[in-house]
């Protein structure tokens, strides 16, 4: 890793990590990133990402110069990639001396953790997502189809066992849909709106008749 001059001290450092995993799609402004963050940090588990070959000079470049780091995680296990931007987080915070402005790329709520530690450490943090408004259209889009039909189908084969609150339904959805471009508050706003179920003081109530008739 870098190590960073004290004539600096006053400077804040610019540190964007990339959780490849579930933001394939930012990949794409990889470039952008590199001008405008003094380190990127990549990490991933598997990935089938492409880039322009016009890119591989200036990425090993970058490389090479340290300000470009892409870490495949030894375990591709469920939230390696997580376990490795937190880690990494880490590590750069203490070189950072406080000074760090750090920008996790992720739909991962639970890195929302990494980023109020590092906030607890005097440093300036956020975790950004795929933009909500591209999701809410893509969701919109596919109403009657998926995800709401792929999630009727579920709660109709998992009749017995459905998530009794909103916080179990939520995880429910967020791991169902996994790895896609869908949030999992905008589908449980298309369920209520799709009269799928209701919330009344967090608690789930399911409405068969339109479970069943959307699944079809």
């Amino acid at each position: 890793m870098n190590t960073i001059d004290e004539s600096e001290e006053s400077t804040l450092y610019k540190i964007l990590l990339i959780d490849l995993e579930n933001c394939p799609n930012q990949i794409d402004k990889l470039q952008q990133d590199l001008v405008h963050f003094s380190q990127v940090i990549i990490c991933y588990a598997h990935s089938g990402v492409k880039i322009p070959l016009d890119w591989l000079v200036p990425l090993s470049t970058a490389v090479n110069e340290n300000k470009l780091k892409i870490y495949k995680m030894a375990n591709g296990g469920k939230n390696s990639a997580d376990f490795g931007i937190s880690f990494f987080a880490g590590a750069l915070m203490q070189e950072s001396k406080k000074r760090g402005d750090f920008v996790i790329v992720s739909n991962d709520t639970d890195l929302d953790h990494v980023v109020a530690l590092l906030r607890s450490q005097g440093c300036s943090a956020e975790r950004i997502g795929i933009l909500k408004e591209q999701k809410i259209n893509t969701v919109t889009n596919c109403e009657n189809t998926l995800p709401i039909k792929d999630f009727c189908m579920y709660l109709t084969t998992n009749n017995k066992n459905r998530p009794a609150k909103k916080e179990t339904l939520l995880n429910t959805i967020t791991s169902k849909f996994k790895n896609t471009n869908y949030v999992a508050e905008d589908i449980l706003k298309l369920l209520v709106k799709n009269g799928v179920l209701k919330i009344s003081n967090n608690i789930v109530k399911y409405y068969d008749e339109k479970i069943v008739a959307i699944s079809k």
